[in-house]
């Protein structure tokens, strides 16, 4: 009686025997796939790099020119608010006129002009002729001093309160083209403002 043949079993490897190792990659894909993530990262990177870097840059030279463009017009407003209030505090205006010359006048060429100063601080100032001086249109500053009392209409020394003017004369030595006129109270120790000739 023949017994039916049994499937062969697989050989099990003996106990302490390796395991056959499967096929697997070769070292060439291997290599390949490695350089082509390293590739892809360093795209990735850069592209990234580049986009911050580029929005950052933008936004910081926006956030610099910003910020420089209102400190700028900061400091020009509080620049124009100094000057208009140093304007409205006291106000000088200036026309020329022909020299007058009083009794006291003793020869040689006179230029007046006739000024107008009006307080409108909160502080009297004092007005005196000698505060004046006259700038020729060459830029030459005439001192008032050497012509005191030679004009008619000197402009009086007195004090001028809160909401006050006071106008006359002021004559320097020589013939010119007035162009401004100065006016430093206590001998730029005060209120010191500037008109154009008109």
């Amino acid at each position: 009686m023949t017994h039916p043949q049994q499937p062969e079993q697989p050989q099990q490897p003996y106990s302490g025997q390796p395991a056959p190792s499967k096929p697997g990659m070769s070292t060439g894909k291997r290599f390949g796939i490695g350089c082509g993530v390293i590739i892809l990262l360093f795209l990735l990177m850069g592209g990234c790099m580049a986009a911050i870097s580029g929005g950052s840059d933008d936004t910081g030279a926006a956030r610099d020119g910003s910020a420089q463009d209102s400190a700028e017009s900061v400091e020009e407003g509080a620049e124009a608010e100094e000057v208009a209030e140093e304007e409205e505090e006291v106000v000088l205006t200036a026309e020329a006129t022909d020299f007058e010359p009083s009794v006291l006048y003793d020869g040689g060429d006179h230029t007046s002009v006739f000024v107008t100063i009006e307080n409108n601080s909160d502080d009297a100032i004092e007005v005196n002729p000698l505060y004046f001086a006259i700038v020729a249109d060459d830029g030459t500053k005439k001192d008032t001093t050497g012509s005191l009392g030679m004009s008619e209409s000197q402009i009086d020394t007195v004090t001028l309160n809160p909401g006050q003017r006071a106008e006359g004369v002021v004559t320097a030595e020589g013939d010119f083209t007035p162009a401004s006129v100065e006016f430093e109270e206590n001998l730029g120790m005060g209120v010191t403002v500037t008109a154009d000739v008109g």
